[in-house]
């Protein structure tokens, strides 16, 4: 039977205890880890923000684990490629944290960019060849590191969704254009974990400060004071989703994943009660609300049902990272001192400009009948 461990912790100042306790609970590190491997410890690096902004991994996390690693005599490494348009990596690392624990702990801090990648066919409908980073190719182990966050596009990113990851740099971009609808693109994240799993020996999720609304990198921060880990990371998804009121068979991934609401009851989940949480009235991204219009109705009306994206002149600094991270090429801008402006004929509503803004100034420009179905909270 899997093991599902959750448990409260409401500061990152007692993050070792409670991993430790986390860990342990699902087996012990023994059990997942031997002596001399090679272990990449993935945290999720999306962009270069501070840690109390909830969009990264918190370095206490990455901290504590590295520390179990080292005490069952293995190798920690620390790994990621943040999203694709984002250029200076060493400005991410001391920005979230990760240079300052590495140094600390005297691990390899990986650019999974600068030490190239290799290509597969995974089996996957929409993107011909996956290209993963030598760092996640060349590793015994991965210990997969997700931050608890919504995500415009897939509604809810944590276990699986973080493993995209392992795609380095402006690949990412490119592999979205191939897949831009959150079926096809769901396909692709389910397919990812499928030809990795073999070497992600368990997942531990930072739900300390998590992140609702219109996520990744521009939704609020929510204390959930949690954390959970599980050796089946699509299994932790689901049973986190769960927990926060989620339907679990309306997710694109879990489905293509053939994770089901039975699946969760056969786990045995153990460390605290669930009374001890807040995790009411949860906010899932609003866009998501059109996954449930019945399929008559978008079949009907497909056309006259959709959102794009839309720049906002009041706060966008012209910094043109919406534009790099587009992989339709949609966003433009006139001249040198003009806005960007989202060419909607172009643009693939996958929201990675949105996902990337550091000012949030990526919002949605919805049709009339999309404004029926998405009421903002």
């Amino acid at each position: 039977m899997l093991k599902i461990s959750l448990l409260k912790c409401d500061d990152y100042n007692k993050v070792y205890s409670a991993v430790n306790e986390a860990v342990e609970l699902i087996g012990g590190i023994d059990s997942f880890i031997r002596p001399g491997e090679k272990v990449l410890i993935k945290p999720n690096l999306l962009s270069p923000k501070e840690p109390e902004k909830a969009v990264t991994t918190h370095p206490a996390i990455v901290k504590a684990v590295i520390k179990l690693v080292k005490k069952a005599e293995a190798v920690p490494i620390v790994g990621d490629s943040p999203g694709g348009a984002i250029r200076d990596i060493k400005h991410l690392w001391k920005k979230t944290g990760m240079q300052a624990v590495c140094e600390e702990e005297n691990v390899e801090l990986v650019n999974f960019e600068a030490v190239g990648s290799k290509g597969f066919d995974i089996n996957d409908e929409n993107v011909r060849t996956v290209n993963f980073s030598n760092a996640v190719l060349d590793c015994d182990a991965i210990i997969n590191l997700p931050k608890l966050k919504t995500h415009s596009l897939m509604s809810f990113t944590a276990g699986v969704k973080n493993l995209y990851g392992c795609v380095p740099g402006i690949m990412k971009v490119e592999y979205h254009k191939y897949a831009s609808k959150n079926k096809d693109f769901a396909d692709l994240l389910a397919n990812i974990y499928d030809f990795l799993k073999h070497k992600i020996r368990f997942t531990l999720i930072d739900g300390i400060l998590a992140m609702e609304g219109n996520g990744p990198g521009n939704g609020d921060v929510r204390k959930l004071d949690l954390i959970a880990a599980c050796a089946d990371a699509p299994l932790l998804d689901a049973y986190l989703l769960h927990i926060l009121k989620s339907d679990i068979s309306s997710n694109y991934v879990l489905k293509s994943l053939n994770v089901t609401a039975e699946a969760i009851n056969k786990a045995e989940i153990i460390g605290s009660s669930l009374s001890e949480f807040s995790l009411d009235d949860f906010k899932f991204p609003a866009l998501r609300k059109l996954d449930i219009v019945p399929k008559p109705i978008v079949k009907l009306l497909g056309k006259f049902l959709w959102v794009k994206a839309k720049i906002d002149e009041k706060s966008c600094k012209k910094c043109m990272l919406c534009a790099k991270s587009c992989p339709a090429s949609a966003i433009n801008k006139k001249n040198a001192n003009s806005f960007p402006e989202v060419d909607e004929s172009k643009c693939i509503s996958c929201f990675c400009c949105h996902e990337l803004c550091p000012y949030k100034s990526v919002g949605f420009h919805k049709s009339l009948l999309a404004k029926i179905f998405i009421k903002e909270d």
